[in-house]
Parts: C-alpha cells; sequence; structure tokens
C-alpha cells in the first residue's frame, strides 16, 4: 500500500443525523407570527393605494386630505401615520384614528382645515 504524496491533517469528522420534523417545527413558529390576516387588509385597492401616497413623509406635509366615510361623515385633516388598517388623522381640534375599509373616498381638502 502506498502512501498519499501529500497528506494534511485535520480534525475528525463526525456526522450528526439531524431530523427534519423539528426544523420545520421550528420554521412555522417563527414565521406564523408575521403572516398577516387576510381580514385586516384594505379591501379598496384604489384607496389602499391613495393612503400609501399620502402617507409618505413628502407628500402628507401641509397637505390637508378630507376622506368620505361610508356612513356620510366627512373627516378632514392630515395623515399623521398608519398601523395596518389604522389611519391616524391630525384634525382641528383632535387626532382621530379611521379604519381604512370604512373610507369611501379621499379628496384633497380646498382650504385646508377650518
Amino acid at each position: 500500500m502506498e502512501e498519499p504524496l501529500l497528506f494534511i491533517q485535520t480534525p475528525p469528522f463526525y456526522y450528526v443525523e439531524v431530523d427534519e420534523d423539528t426544523e420545520e417545527a421550528s420554521l412555522e413558529e417563527s414565521t406564523s407570527v408575521y403572516e398577516l390576516s387576510r381580514r385586516e387588509r384594505i379591501k379598496n385597492p384604489v384607496i389602499a393605494r391613495q393612503l400609501h401616497y399620502f402617507s409618505q413623509p413628502v407628500n402628507r406635509k401641509n397637505r390637508c386630505l378630507t376622506f368620505h366615510l361610508t356612513n356620510g361623515e366627512k373627516i378632514t385633516g392630515f395623515i399623521e401615520g398608519m398601523d395596518g388598517i389604522l389611519i391616524k388623522v391630525r384634525t382641528l381640534n383632535e387626532t382621530k384614528t379611521i379604519n381604512a375599509n370604512e373610507i369611501e373616498s379621499i379628496s384633497i381638502a380646498p382650504k385646508g382645515l377650518k
């Protein structure tokens, strides 16, 4: 038997068999935390795009909007922020929280807050 031309001493190699079931279970737990519920999305795609556009810092500065709600109410104010389907609107006297699925249309207020 011949010796190899080049011998490199390395640490011993041990093969450890990993159960795939345990990996899948841990992945399922970690990803399930980040899944969004289907009912928490804005149903109207036009309203969703408008809210996304008007909530950008560049677009929300000094831009007064009128939110026409499905119950007939009109809220005029500035978008302060969004949290999922909830929109925080700063009106003249207070900050209101509106559900985005209750918005029928959004228009730019003609003269700002009254």
